[in-house]
Parts: C-alpha cells; sequence; structure tokens
C-alpha cells in the first residue's frame, strides 16, 4: 500500500468516526489539540518532537502505532528507556485504551504486555536498557520514546532492525523519536537541530504580531496570564489553539516539533509560573521543552583553571580516590587542595601510593572488587572499598561502615560539583597537567529521569562513549577526605 497524506488523513477520520477514547475514557479531539493535528497528519520518515510533559503525545504514538499497523501493514517497535518503563506504559496506557474502545478491540488478535498483534501486523513494546531487547525482531517503523533517557548503544541496534523492512518495503523503514530534552547537543535536541525546526506561532488579535511564544516575553506575573511580546495586550485560549505549525527550515528532510507548555491551552500561565520558581532543570525540560544545562550542575574548563593553585603543598593528611578498572585513575590530595592525578594498568602502584602518603583511601568496588578487598583487610580503617547507593532513608550522603562506605551518586556528586563551582576546591597543579581531567569532567551531565510514578528526579549521565574516570576518582577522594578531616 502506498503511504500518502489520505493513510494519515484517514487516521484523524478514523479517530473522529469512531469516537475513540483516550486511556482515561475521554473523547479524542482536536479543539484543544489542535497543535497536534499536523503531527496526526504527518507521514514524514524521519520525525523528531522535543517535547514538554503531559501534551497528548504518548496517545498520539498509540493510536498512530495502531493505524499503521492495520492500514498501512506495517510492523512497529515502540522503544522506552527501560522494560519496566515499557510495562509501565503499556498496563496503564495502552491496555485501557484498547479496552475502551470495542472497534479497536476487534483489531486485537495476540495481547500481552510487550506484543499487540493488530491485524496481521505487530506492534513490539520493548525497552532499550540491554541489547538483548533488541534482537530477534524486526519491524518497518521505530519509535523511541523518552530518547535522551534510553541506551543510546541499544538504540543503535534497534535501527539495524530496520533494514530488512527498508529491502521489504522501501517506501517503509521509519524513525519517529520523543523526549523531553536533557542538555544543549544531545539525545533529542541534537536532532532537532539538525531538523525543520517548528515552531507553533499565536497571532496577536490586537497588533497582529505573529511569533512563537518564549518565556518569560510572553508572560505577565502580575496578572498570570499570556500576553503579546509586541504590545503587551492578553492571549486568550482561543488565540492559542488558532496557532499555526511554521518551519525555519522547510528543504530539511526531519520533520521537527518543539512542543512546549507555552501555547499548550488548557495549562495556566500561573502554572508556569509556579514551575519557573523551582527546579530550573525541570523546569526547561518539562515545561519549556527545551534543554538546560545550569552552571551550577556542570563543570567546564574555565570553573576548574579558576580553581589552579600551583605551588607548594605540605601533603600531610593525604586522602586518595580510585576508580576501579582496567586502568585505575586516582586522585590525590588534603584540605589544602590536589596535588596528583594519574593512571596506572596495575594495583602495585595504588599500593604504593597509599603507603607513600600513610594515606586515607576510597576505591571504586566495581568492576573487580577482589584487590580493593584484599587492600581493605590489609589495610583497616585507611582503605575503604565504595558503592554508590541511594540515600532513601535520609541516612546521610555519606555512609560508613566497616572497610566500607555508600554514597548516594546524584547527591555526593551534586555536592562536590558544588564546590567546584564556588571555588572551595584548589588544584595544585598547571593547567596542562590537567587536560584530560578537564575532559573527563566535562563528560558528564546531570538530567532530569521520571520515575514510573511520574515523579521526577536528578541524575548524573555521561555522554555516550566518553571516559568520566577522573572525575569519579575525585569523588572518592572527596569522600576519603572526609575521614582526614574527621567528619
Amino acid at each position: 500500500m502506498d503511504l500518502t497524506k489520505a493513510v494519515s488523513f484517514n487516521c484523524i477520520s478514523w479517530l473522529l468516526a469512531n469516537n475513540i477514547l483516550n486511556e482515561n475514557g475521554s473523547p479524542v479531539e482536536f479543539k484543544d489539540h489542535t497543535f497536534l493535528i499536523d503531527p496526526y497528519l504527518d507521514d514524514s520518515p524521519r520525525q523528531v518532537f522535543r517535547k514538554c510533559a503531559q501534551v497528548g503525545l504518548s496517545t498520539l504514538a498509540i493510536l498512530r502505532s495502531f493505524h499503521l499497523a492495520y492500514f498501512a501493514g506495517a510492523n512497529i517497535i515502540h522503544t522506552f528507556p527501560s522494560r519496566n518503563m515499557s510495562k509501565d506504559f503499556v498496563v496503564p496506557k495502552v491496555d485501557p485504551l484498547i479496552a475502551r474502545n470495542p472497534m479497536i478491540k476487534q483489531l486485537i488478535g495476540i495481547d500481552s504486555v510487550g506484543l499487540k498483534q493488530v491485524g496481521d501486523r505487530f506492534v513490539y513494546y520493548r525497552g532499550s536498557f540491554e541489547q538483548t531487547e533488541a534482537i530477534s525482531i524486526s519491524a518497518h517503523i521505530l519509535i523511541n520514546d523518552e530518547y535522551d533517557r534510553s541506551n543510546q548503544q541499544v538504540l543503535k541496534t534497534y535501527r539495524s532492525r530496520l533494514d530488512d523492512a527498508k529491502r521489504e518495503r522501501p517506501e517503509l523503514g521509519w524513525e519517529w523519536q520523543f523526549s523531553n530534552p536533557s542538555i544543549p547537543g544531545y539525545g533529542v535536541d541534537v536532532l532537532w537541530q539538525r531538523s525543520d525546526q517548528k515552531h507553533w506561532f499565536v497571532k496577536c488579535p490586537h497588533c497582529g504580531y505573529d511569533w512563537y511564544l518564549k518565556f518569560p516575553e510572553n508572560i505577565d506575573f502580575e496578572r498570570k496570564i499570556r500576553m503579546c511580546a509586541k504590545c503587551f495586550k492578553p492571549l486568550s485560549r482561543e488565540d492559542l489553539t488558532n496557532g499555526r505549525w511554521v518551519a525555519k527550515y522547510k528543504e530539511r528532510d526531519i520533520s521537527g516539533y518543539w512542543i512546549s507548555q507555552m501555547f499548550v491551552p488548557w495549562i495556566s500561565a500561573e502554572k508556569i509560573i509556579e514551575d519557573s520558581e523551582g527546579d530550573q532543570d525541570i523546569f526547561h525540560n518539562f515545561t519549556l521543552g527545551m534543554p538546560f544545562l545550569s552552571k551550577d550542575t556542570s563543570v567546564t574548563r574555565e570553573v576548574i583553571l579558576k580553581c589552579l593553585s600551583p605551588g607548594y603543598n605540605p601533603r600531610t593528611n593525604v586522602a586518595i580516590g580510585v576508580d576501579n578498572g582496567v586502568q585505575k585513575h586516582y586522585v590525590i590530595g588534603n584540605k589544602y587542595g590536589i596535588f596528583d592525578l594519574g593512571v596506572t594498568d596495575d594495583w602495585e602502584t595504588i599500593e604504593r601510593l597509599r603507603n607513600q602518603y600513610n594515606a586515607t583511601m576510597v576505591i571504586d568496588a566495581n568492576p573487580y572488587p577482589n584487590t580493593p578487598q584484599k587492600l581493605v583487610d590489609k589495610y583497616p580503617g585507611k582503605v575503604y572499598v565504595h558503592y554508590y547507593q541511594p540515600d532513601k532513608r535520609n541516612l546521610g550522603i555519606i555512609r560508613w561502615d566497616m572497610g566500607l562506605v555508600k554514597s548516594d551518586r546524584t547527591k555526593i556528586i551534586d555536592s562536590v560539583v558544588a564546590e567546584i563551582n564556588s571555588g572551595d576546591m584548589t588544584f595544585n597543579l598547571t593547567e596542562r597537567v590537567l587536560e584530560d581531567y578537564i575532559t573527563h569532567w566535562r563528560n558528564i551531565y546531570r538530567m532530569i529521569k521520571v520515575t514510573p510514578q511520574g515523579i521526577k528526579k536528578p541524575h548524573w549521565e555521561t555522554i555516550e562513549d566518553r571516559p568520566d574516570h577522573f572525575a569519579h576518582a575525585t569523588i572518592y577522594w572527596r569522600i576519603a577526605l572526609e575521614q582526614t578531616l574527621g567528619q
């Protein structure tokens, strides 16, 4: 079957003609969701949605999958960051939508959490945490949900599953990516920058100014309403729904949508103002649908260079942090500053450094815990094995226990990054010596993850395939320093 605009238009006609309900039992409608009409009609093989939260794109993905499976004969893979997230999407969203719509239910054959048969085609719901999720299945269309929070290596494997489909059906082999963004220049933001960059334009009925809504320019904080950025008069709900998509780069072949709560009609300006007063990562990523990198939650080259103080260090009460691996990265310092760092292939060097300074040492337990544990046994009270473990009971960021130390990963990295950014950490080293060290810090970033319960939590990630060992060795050094300071 040739996939033309008629197929997608039939999708909307199909929904409206059959009074399709969403997973909550509400009719699928386009009066308030006018900004979703074009996405429902879009048959571009490459699509990217840099989006805010709670705007109906999950329902769109479900319904378009069913429609394309049945009417266009497409097998579809819909991925999520993990298998649990896939299940937490299917059970509360997909299954109720099927149950509430007899017309859709009659199309369903095989019906499991990970697989829905639609006519004689299939929709696979899969996680992207392990490579095994991506093998033994192929499809004509790949939908990557929560793209930024997925394992990018596994997503590459899923893309390879489209190859057979392209040979069988040259008109297919589609890829769509949906995600709340994380940081600039990563994930969905990279794809968005390569796309035609569609913005939702809203025309002011008072002065005729026609542009997309931005924060804070289009917010009247006193009246708590949206307003025209030119004449400052109110913009109504009707003005928002009468908007239209305008592509910045019409010649590009990736169809890209930026969806922000700034133009979503049922979300009030008051709610947007309240969000803006909270966590800025959450506000930008989930309210504005924009990438965000706070100077307070990242480590830049400039920040580290401002902390340089080459010169004398008494090298007493020394602490050492070691990042475990085939190559062991170490950071050495005391309360006066970090005065040495390096890389070695053998544990003998690590032990020699500990003995040279009679240092307190914290070593990452993984991936090779055997030798670190031997050093713990050999130097009781001076060497500790470290594990990252969430602080769910508010017992403290760092917890010590007989040769073992645990820290809350997000909280301890937040704390160390804050010390570097505030200039409270000193490096008794030169810029030349710190080149690789700086690179490792620049490779990690803070992002917001959403739990299956919808709770937004910060988390530190590493840019795909890039080293971060010196950053973690610094974390372990800072933990060891707590012992030398008696804290």
